[in-house]
């Protein structure tokens, strides 16, 4: 009799424990240990960064594929107030995670930028985002030891004309 006792009460443990972990998975109590293939560019990139820490650079440079590299399609925008206002256009923008992108579906003119920040004024610290078109980024974190180049898909709205359009500003602004 206590042995079907003991048998009984092991199964009821199991199930209680196993009942107790699906509800946490399912909850997103404990999300930061389950990697998500969900994410925001806020958290992949503006959430780096502390109270302390300023932005230092932003380099926007808009790539040809069938034209040679050209420094007037380089602009370094150093004020960190007008880094901030680029940096807007891209805060709510969704991402998910993929492994890689069909490079066929890539613009002919894409942009790349470089945003350097200075990390509590010891070191610097840095991102690069490559915009292929409206529905692909790639994020590099100078930060991470794993993963640094990672892919995406942006899964809004996300208009490349108004980057454009902000672009050709900026270089007029610069001349």
């Amino acid at each position: 009799m206590s042995r079907r006792i003991k048998m009984i009460m092991g199964i009821v443990t199991i199930i209680v424990v196993v009942a107790i972990a699906v509800r946490m998975y399912t909850s997103g109590q404990y999300a930061m240990y389950i990697p998500s293939k969900h994410t925001t560019f806020r958290a992949e990139v503006t959430d780096h960064m502390t109270m302390l820490d300023t932005l230092d650079r932003l380099t926007i440079r808009k790539i040809s594929d069938n034209e040679p590299y050209n420094e007037d399609d380089e602009i370094t925008i150093t004020d960190p107030k007008e880094i901030r206002d680029m940096l807007k256009l891209l805060k709510d923008v969704e991402l998910k995670r993929v492994r890689e992108f069909d490079v066929s579906e890539r613009n002919p003119q894409y942009y790349e930028w470089r945003l350097t920040i200075n990390k509590e004024g010891r070191f610097t610290d840095g991102f690069g985002l490559t915009f292929y078109n409206e529905k692909s980024i790639s994020i590099y974190s100078e930060a991470k030891t794993r993963d640094q180049l990672e892919d995406y898909e942006i899964t809004n709205e996300f208009n490349l004309n108004e980057m454009d359009r902000l672009f050709e500003k900026l270089k007029e602004e610069k001349t």
